[in-house]
């Protein structure tokens, strides 16, 4: 099958292409195959729980996204780039309120 051919949805009738119908079916989870490669319909919404949960098992598990007792503190570079910032945001946010 290739990813231009039309595919129909079997309610409401209106077309689409092959590849878009599997790549919402990848990532969102919002259609299903009645034949597959001709007709799709919309996936109810235990359905698509369904598929979700699928996903997610198949997914790897993310990393730790914190370190328990480390904190995040900014180079001095970053600071010093950032307090350089400021007159200039100042000066937008005065020009601002006089318009």
């Amino acid at each position: 099958m290739t990813k231009n051919s039309r595919v129909i949805h079997s309610t409401r009738g209106y077309a689409m292409k092959f590849g878009q119908v599997q790549k919402r079916m990848a990532e969102n989870c919002c259609f299903v195959w009645v034949i597959y490669g001709e007709t799709f319909r919309d996936a109810t919404i235990l359905e698509a729980a369904n598929m979700r949960k699928e996903q997610a098992k198949l997914a790897e598990p993310l990393p730790f996204a914190e370190i328990p007792g480390l904190i995040y503190q900014p180079s001095a570079s970053s600071l010093a780039s950032t307090r350089q910032r400021f007159p200039l945001i100042r000066q937008a946010h005065e020009f601002a309120a006089a318009q």
